[in-house]
């Protein structure tokens, strides 16, 4: 415990302890502190834990600054049922600035960090008597859950990582970042540790965590006893970020949003449930909130997104599989974002499946709402079905000057032409993104390349066409009407790559650069003369 105290008494920002955790003796730490904390009555066992009232708590002066990462690090490989990205988290982990550069939207490699979730499992789950979303599921039948890890070296490491933040906590009187995540880790396992790392339901929170800026929770557990604690004595957040694969309680975590003084940044992947309360505490908020990003946000109060739009300083908006219709889009249709940037909405839904009349695709209030803010707009995703929202590409083309990103699902020879629309209206495009369609369904295009070729902006920097495939020779042709120096290009191509190498080596030479890499992926499936393969080329620029 004495390199312990060491680090909460120097002035640094950020104990890791979870390092710290991972080089020590775990069998004698664990007797030792089994013995300290037994003398010292510090550590009680759950049938001696004491309710505490949060409302009654002392708020203490701030006299450190200190941040504490936990629990998700202790997890070894084997404890988990899943790979953890972090991208999500990376992104909301940075300092609380005034400038836009703090607002910068994530790139498409963040967005696809998103945790995805096995809908089909949701009504396994929800057949039972009691759901895992409902608040009685975690005090009724907690007890009766088998703890995987009882009397195990996880149980230790827990019970050593609790020990480790009570003692923190007691020293360090500002905390600023708290990171709660055990994604990666199974259910049962999420559900029985939340004792253990639930650290603003601990004695002392309020005095240590109530300068709070940065907050981001992901598990599979309840959360609200965390967020409701949180509610009461965190006023000051700017970064909040909750990811749930499961269920979340958005009631509670709605309150926590109305509690605070000014928002900045606020990312949810909700776990399926009614997100109209969340929605209507934007409002609260309408001031400060500058970056919004809500996935699988589904509700049927369609009013609901009168409070997004209320937010007229905003300037990322993300949408991503959030089932919107007209009714939900409404709102936002005459919304005024003056600052707004950067839009995504990613919702591949098929609407000509929906059995409800009254749902139809938001094209004419998407096309509105980007018409609005046409003039601020310079990042624009949408992985949508285009088909069901005829004229947007070229509302782009014809209202978007200082665009300098464009990801669209491109599948037809007519949203090609209008993408050439968008790509001589653009001028000042860098980033050229094409999604959409899966492997199996790739879209040949070596009838339009070439014309695409010429359409190309000359500051464009980095183009994916990963969803489209050609041949060598008419990559060859639309390199040779490129005027853009390229630093990336990426597309898919059947079988061989020697000629499409061969043209990138030639454009390498004609332009005065050199090719980084070209980087070749294949896909075990089907024969092997209609076997795609995936190309990457990255390419040197001389300063």
């Amino acid at each position: 415990m004495q390199n312990i105290k060491q680090c909460t008494y120097k002035q640094t920002t950020i104990f890791d302890y979870v390092s710290f955790l991972k080089e020590l003796n775990y069998k004698k730490l664990y007797e030792a502190i089994s013995k300290w904390t037994f003398e010292n009555r510090i550590f009680f066992n759950k049938e001696d834990d004491i309710d505490i009232d949060l409302e009654r708590l002392s708020f203490g002066e701030s006299v450190m600054n200190r941040d504490i990462e936990n629990s998700r690090d202790l997890a070894n490989d084997e404890w988990g049922s899943c790979e953890i990205d972090n991208s999500i988290i990376d992104n909301s982990i940075i300092d609380i600035q005034d400038d836009d550069d703090y607002f910068e939207y994530p790139d498409d490699n963040e967005v696809e960090s998103f945790v995805e979730c096995d809908d089909d499992l949701y009504d396994q789950f929800d057949c039972y008597e009691s759901s895992w979303s409902d608040p009685e599921y975690y005090v009724d039948e907690m007890e009766s859950i088998e703890i995987p890890f009882e009397k195990s070296l996880v149980t230790k490491k827990l019970l050593i990582a609790k020990e480790i933040c009570l003692y923190l906590m007691s020293h360090c009187r500002n905390f600023e970042q708290l990171v709660l995540d055990t994604r990666g880790w199974s259910r049962a396992l999420s559900i029985a540790s939340r004792d253990y790392i639930s650290l603003p339901c601990f004695p002392g929170a309020s005095e240590c965590l109530s300068k709070l800026t940065v907050f981001v929770l992901s598990g599979e557990f309840d959360k609200a006893d965390i967020l409701d604690a949180m509610a009461i004595y965190c006023k000051d957040i700017h970064s909040l970020t909750v990811v749930d694969s499961y269920h979340s309680s958005p009631h509670s975590l709605a309150n926590l949003i109305n509690a605070q003084n000014g928002l900045a940044s606020f990312t949810w992947i909700s776990g399926g449930e009614n997100a109209s309360s969340i929605l209507w505490s934007f409002v609260t908020q309408s001031e400060s909130l500058k970056t919004i990003n809500l996935l699988r946000a589904y509700t049927r109060d369609y009013d609901a997104y009168d409070g997004l739009a209320a937010c007229k300083n905003l300037v990322n908006l993300q949408l991503m599989e959030c089932h919107l219709s007209s009714l939900h889009m409404k709102a936002l249709a005459n919304a005024d974002f003056p600052h707004l940037k950067s839009i995504e909405i990613s919702d591949p839904h098929n609407y000509e499946d929906e059995q409800d009349e009254e749902i139809e695709p938001p094209s004419l209030e998407l096309t509105s709402l980007i018409h609005n803010a046409s003039k601020h707009l310079q990042e624009i995703r949408l992985n949508l079905e285009l088909h069901f929202y005829p004229g947007i590409i070229e509302t782009i083309a014809n209202n978007c000057p200082n665009l300098t990103l464009f990801s669209g699902s491109i599948k037809n020879d007519e949203q090609i032409i209008e993408l050439i629309k968008l790509l001589i209206g653009c001028k000042l495009l860098e980033n050229l993104i094409i999604n959409g369609s899966s492997r199996s369904s790739l879209l040949p295009v070596d009838d339009m390349l070439a014309q695409i070729g010429q359409s190309i902006p000359e500051g464009l920097k980095y183009l994916d066409l990963s969803r489209w495939t050609f041949s060598g020779k008419s990559l060859n042709q639309f390199l040779i009407n490129c005027k853009a120096t390229l630093r990336c290009i990426s597309w898919h191509c059947f079988f061989s790559c020697d000629e499409h190498k061969e043209a990138i080596e030639r454009y390498a030479r004609e332009r005065g650069i050199s090719v980084r890499e070209f980087r070749v992926g294949s896909y075990e499936s089907g024969y092997a003369w209609q076997r795609h393969v995936h190309v990457l080329v990255d390419f040197e620029i001389p300063e």
